[in-house]
């Protein structure tokens, strides 16, 4: 069997060895369902790209950028999740949004329903709406909550 060397920091040996304890199987073999999950997922993203549609992930980056330009909030996807994350048990996909300079940091999850992108992967005007009008209550300077839940597939 080849060898391949994987280098990581020391500050995540705890997590390779945490890994190795819980999930019961090589790391190793983790490690490549990984990639090949992770390679399926971009095959279908440069898939999309060729036909001229933008991903939800960009869609919503977009988005996120627009409202920033229009409220200067600084708002960014949470960089400690994958996206879009995935619903078991709908179709729904959802996004965690924080500032990114904020202390202490507030997190809204937010649900979409994948069939509010159009063709060209953009958020229909309803949807859209509902994420802006959220974004503005939350982070209006006057709410406290650390954390909230919008669901815009009601």
């Amino acid at each position: 069997m080849p060898n391949k060397t994987i280098y990581l920091k020391d500050a995540d040996l705890p997590t390779w060895d945490r890994a190795q304890q819980e999930l019961g199987e090589s790391v190793s073999s983790l490690f490549v369902e990984y990639l090949k999950e992770r390679l399926e997922t971009q095959a279908l993203r440069n898939k999309a790209k060729k036909a001229g549609r933008i991903d939800e992930v960009e869609a919503m980056n977009t988005l996120i950028g627009e409202i920033n330009a229009d409220l200067d909030l600084g708002i960014e996807l949470h960089p400690f999740w994958r996206y879009p994350i995935l619903d078991q048990n709908t179709i729904n996909h959802g996004y965690k949004l924080h500032q990114k300079l904020a202390n202490p940091d507030r997190i809204m999850s937010l649900v979409v329903w994948p069939l509010d992108f159009d063709h060209s992967g953009c958020l229909n005007p309803a949807t859209k709406d509902r994420i802006v009008t959220a974004i503005r209550k939350f982070w209006d300077g006057k709410t406290t909550e650390a954390h909230t839940f919008v669901d815009t597939t009601m």
